[in-house]
C-alpha cells in the first residue's frame, strides 16, 4: 500500500470522490489517495434516492425561494452566507456532474424537477429514484480514469497523525485485507467520512456510517459543533430484525402518497398544515407522537391511490424492493418508522472546508458548514458536497505549496492483538436504543439511563488490556454517544470516562 500522498482523502462518497476529481483536474501533478472503509461501492451517496436541489432557471423559481426554504427547514439556525453561496452556485455543481457523465431525468428536453417536503417549488433534479447511485457510479468511473488518484479499498483510518508542530501530517490506516496497520503521510488530509446513523436503533445509513471522521477530528483537536442535530427521515420501510432500513424517498409524498395510522387516518395535518409535505423533523415528530398515542410500532405509507404506471415510471427501484419484501405499493400500505438519516452538524469548517487544525480539511456530511442548521432541507446534502468541492479545491491549491512533509509524532496504536470483548450484540443494540430514545424524548430519565450505560462500559473498556479493532470500535461508539448526549443536553454531562 502506498504510504505517501500530497493529499489523503478519507471517504469515497460524493464528497470524497468529487473532491479528488476536482483537485486533479485543477492540478494534474498532485498525488491523491482516497480511503474507502469497505468496498468502494458502499457509501451513503449510493443510497440517496431523491436527488439534488438546484434552481436551474429563475422563470418559475428563484434563488431567494430556495434560500428561504433552507433557512425555514433549518429551524432558522442555518448560516445565511453559507446558504446563499451554495444555493447560488448550485447550477454550477449540476453542470459539473453532467460534465462527468451524470444524466438527470428530462421531459421534452427540459429537466424534470421533483417536489419534496419543505420546498416551495419543484426543484429536485433526479435520476429516477436512484440519483445517488447514478452519481456515485459516474464519479467512480471518472476517478478511476485519472492516473493520479489511488483508491485504497477495505481500509479504515483509525487515527489522524500529527506533526511535531501539531498540524495534521497523515493517518494510521488499518488494511482489512492483510490485517496490518500502516502509517500514510500526507501534506493535506481531507475528511469526507459521512455521518453516524449506525449509532442509532434504526437508520437509513450504510453499515460504515459510524461517525469515524467526527471522532478522528475531535481526537486531533478540531472543533466539533451541533452534532446533536441528527435528522430522522420519517419514511423508512420497516422490516423485522433490520437496523439498516430501506429509505422511501419523500419524493413519493411529493407525488401524492399519504401517511396514515392504524385507523387509516392521515394524521400529520393534526401537527402541521402542510401535512405530509412538511419538513422531515416535523413529520418525524408527528409519527413518533402518533405511535406513542396509539401504542403502535409503526405507521403506514399509502400509495394505493397513485396509479401503478406512475409508481413504476418514477419509483421503479422502490416499488420493486417493497414488492420483493412482501408489500405491493399499488395495492398495500407499507409499514414505516422514522430512522436516523443525516448528521446536520459535525466538524466545524468554513466555506473553504478548513477545520480548526492546520492542514486538516473536511467536506460533506461529517462537517458543520452552517447550511443545514438543526434540520436539513431535502436534497441539499449532495448539493453541498458538489458545490463546496470547488471551494475546498481553491483553498487547498493556494495553501499546499507552502506545506512540507514533516516529522510525525508516534501513533498511539501500531498493531492490534486478539483482545476480546465480553459483549454480545445485545449490548450494542441496547446502546443504540437508549441513544435513539433520548434523542426522541429528550427526557431526564432517558438521559440518566444512557449516562449509566456509558459509565459502566467506559469502566469496562478501561479495564481491558491490549488493543483490538473490536475494542476500538466499541470505545469509539461510547465516546461519540457521550459527545452526542452532551451536545443534546446543552451542558457538560458527567460520565466516568
Amino acid at each position: 500500500m502506498q504510504n505517501k500522498f500530497d493529499i489523503l482523502i478519507i471517504g469515497s462518497g460524493i464528497a470524497g470522490l468529487s473532491q479528488a476529481i476536482t483537485l486533479v483536474e485543477k492540478d494534474a501533478s498532485l498525488k491523491i489517495g482516497v480511503i474507502s472503509k469497505s468496498e468502494v461501492s458502499i457509501t451513503n451517496t449510493s443510497l440517496a434516492q431523491g436527488g439534488i436541489a438546484a434552481v436551474m432557471s429563475t422563470e418559475k423559481d428563484s434563488y431567494q425561494a430556495h434560500i428561504d426554504d433552507t433557512i425555514k427547514a433549518s429551524q432558522n439556525k442555518a448560516d445565511i452566507q453559507t446558504v446563499t453561496h451554495i444555493v447560488e452556485h448550485a447550477h454550477e455543481g449540476i453542470h459539473q456532474l453532467e460534465k462527468w457523465g451524470v444524466e438527470f431525468d428530462k421531459e421534452n428536453g427540459e429537466y424534470h424537477f421533483g417536489l419534496e417536503g419543505g420546498h416551495s417549488a419543484p426543484r429536485v433534479l433526479h435520476v429516477k429514484d436512484q440519483t445517488g447511485a447514478a452519481v456515485h457510479k459516474q464519479l467512480l468511473q471518472k476517478a478511476s480514469s485519472l492516473q493520479n488518484i489511488t483508491i485504497l479499498e477495505d481500509c479504515e483510518a483509525i487515527e489522524l497523525l500529527l506533526n511535531t508542530d501539531k498540524s495534521v501530517g497523515g493517518a494510521s490506516v488499518y488494511n482489512y485485507q492483510d490485517q496490518t496497520i500502516q502509517e500514510i503521510q500526507a501534506k493535506i488530509v481531507v475528511l469526507a467520512t459521512g455521518g453516524m446513523g449506525q449509532l442509532f436503533e434504526y437508520t437509513t445509513n450504510s453499515a460504515i456510517a459510524t461517525g469515524d471522521g467526527i471522532l478522528l477530528a475531535h481526537q486531533a483537536g478540531a472543533t466539533i459543533e451541533n452534532i446533536q442535530a441528527i435528522q430522522f427521515h420519517p419514511t423508512a420501510f420497516k422490516q423485522e430484525g433490520k437496523n439498516q432500513l430501506f429509505l422511501i424517498t419523500e419524493a413519493m409524498r411529493g407525488a401524492g402518497a399519504y401517511i396514515i395510522n392504524d385507523e387509516g387516518k392521515r394524521f400529520v395535518f393534526d401537527y402541521d398544515e402542510r401535512g405530509e409535505l412538511a419538513t422531515r423533523d416535523i413529520v418525524s415528530k408527528a409519527i413518533y407522537s402518533e405511535m406513542k398515542r396509539s401504542g403502535s410500532q409503526q405507521v403506514y405509507l399509502d400509495c394505493r391511490h397513485i396509479s401503478k404506471e406512475i409508481l413504476l415510471q418514477e419509483f421503479p427501484f422502490i416499488y420493486d424492493y417493497c414488492k420483493a419484501a412482501g408489500t405491493d405499493l399499488s395495492q398495500q400500505i407499507a409499514p414505516i418508522v422514522p430512522a436516523a438519516h443525516y448528521s446536520c452538524g459535525g466538524i466545524k469548517v468554513d466555506i473553504e472546508g478548513k477545520t480548526t487544525v492546520q492542514n486538516l480539511y473536511a467536506i460533506g456530511e461529517c462537517t458543520n458548514t452552517g447550511l443545514h442548521g438543526n434540520n436539513r432541507l431535502a436534497s441539499n446534502s449532495l448539493l453541498e458536497a458538489i458545490v463546496l468541492a470547488a471551494d475546498v479545491t481553491k483553498s487547498i491549491l493556494s495553501h499546499i505549496g507552502n506545506v512540507q512533509y514533516n516529522d510525525m509524532l508516534p501513533a498511539s496504536i501500531t498493531e492490534f492483538d486478539n483482545t476480546k470483548l465480553d459483549l454480545t450484540e445485545d449490548e450494542i443494540k441496547q446502546l443504540k436504543k437508549l441513544l435513539s430514545t433520548y434523542f426522541i424524548t429528550n427526557s431526564g430519565q432517558d438521559l440518566y439511563e444512557i449516562k449509566q450505560f456509558l459509565t459502566v462500559y467506559f469502566s469496562y473498556v478501561k479495564g481491558l488490556h491490549g488493543n483490538s479493532l473490536e475494542k476500538l470500535h466499541f470505545q469509539n461508539k461510547l465516546i461519540l454517544s457521550h459527545m452526542l448526549i452532551e451536545d443534546r443536553a446543552g451542558e457538560k454531562v458527567r460520565v466516568e470516562l
